[in-house]
């Protein structure tokens, strides 16, 4: 059920400005020429990637929280900058974490799935948030169902790119994952999700294959973003041919 606050439209999309300026960077460092006012137009042209290996993160995000922040949140190896009230856990001291009775976790989707087979995992009241990575296999239907029988609260999905930098969101509504318009663009090629991302402007990554089958869909979101939404994503699997007797 969606909270009585919530209106469309109260969720700006990102500054055009912000992510038309980010994407000329990326195309300079390319070499890519491009019309000044419409740079998105210079991506039609170029060929799919191979997707990048080895993007070093260079710097640590803020950490947007899909519902308002509780007193103690925990967070696993160290993947945003420090702000209260979040307080980091390095992987070694993950037997700790139940000592600080968080209210919700930020944690890798391969820790999540540990914490939850463990016996005495720790106790969480208000959520958690889970991080994708274009680089991993993909958050299944299994993964939350897993998740809800563990921990009983909700489970909202942050998907990174390459670099690790968050692109896209879960919000209230759990319909998708809303791009960072700043940060991404997304499109598809015969099911496949090609993307090209905006944060790592010294590497460019200009229209990676995924390896991901993916819905995107532009329609308003019930949450009141307007951005782009990712649905469905899953790994494509490998047509498998039969040799002719």
């Amino acid at each position: 059920m969606l909270l009585p606050t919530l209106r469309r439209g109260l969720r700006p999309r990102a500054r055009a400005d912000d992510r038309l300026g980010r994407l000329r960077k990326v195309l300079d460092q390319a070499g890519v020429s491009y019309a000044e006012r419409n740079p998105e137009l210079a991506l039609e042209g170029l060929p799919l990637a191979s997707p990048p290996d080895g993007i070093a993160r260079t710097r640590l995000e803020p950490f947007r929280a899909p519902l308002a922040l509780p007193p103690r949140v925990a967070m696993l190896e160290g993947l945003f900058a420090a702000q209260p009230p979040l307080r980091e856990f390095s992987a070694e001291a993950i037997r700790m974490v139940g000592e600080f009775e968080p209210d919700a976790l930020v944690l890798p989707l391969a820790v999540a799935r540990a914490l939850a087979g463990q016996h005495r995992r720790p106790v969480v009241s208000c959520w958690m948030a889970v991080l994708t990575s274009l680089a991993a296999p993909p958050f299944e239907q299994a993964d939350r169902d897993l998740l809800w029988c563990a921990f009983g609260v909700p489970v909202f999905e942050q998907l990174r790119g390459w670099d690790g930098t968050v692109i896209a969101r879960e919000c209230e509504v759990h319909d998708g994952l809303h791009v960072d318009e700043a940060a991404a663009i997304f499109e598809t090629r015969e099911g496949e999700l090609i993307a090209t991302q905006l944060t790592t402007p010294e590497q460019p990554i200009l229209r990676a294959r995924t390896g991901l089958s993916a819905e995107l869909v532009k329609e308003h979101c019930e949450c009141g973003a307007e951005t782009p939404r990712i649905r469905s994503l899953a790994k494509i699997r490998p047509k498998v041919r039969y040799a002719m007797a």
